[in-house]
């Protein structure tokens, strides 16, 4: 099974697509309900410091990152310099993107779930 990694990206706490999201009772469910390697919080994953952090963090081999932040599409444009840089491509193996705009606490907590399952499947 390969590790499982969750990159959190909170959108600065300002996206209106966020609003009926409460981050921190999001990320602590996940941190003690969802079984994973390890979990990362980031205001802004597509911003310059973002793409450096994923740059230094993501690995090549065995782990499959589940990022969690805005729709899917703009995810694969948003973070696919952080991928490059890193020399990680962003496939089924990789990356498992969870769109939580627009969701709930409870919507966004299992939208990650099913993820880190369907990884570990």
């Amino acid at each position: 099974m390969p590790k499982r990694a969750i990159l959190m990206c909170s959108c600065s706490f300002a996206c209106p697509s966020m609003v009926n999201l409460n981050f921190p009772t999001f990320i602590e469910r996940v941190r003690l309900e969802i079984p994973h390697d390890y979990m990362v919080v980031h205001p802004r994953l597509c911003e310059t410091n973002g793409e450096a952090l994923m740059e230094d963090l993501l690995k090549k081999d065995g782990i499959t990152y589940i990022t969690a932040a805005c729709k899917i599409e703009k995810q694969a444009k948003l973070l696919r310099d952080g991928f490059q840089r890193a020399g990680v491509p962003m496939n089924e193996k990789t990356w498992k993107p969870v769109s939580i705009q627009f969701k709930t606490t409870e919507q966004a907590f299992e939208d990650v779930k099913k993820a880190v399952e369907e990884v570990g499947e």
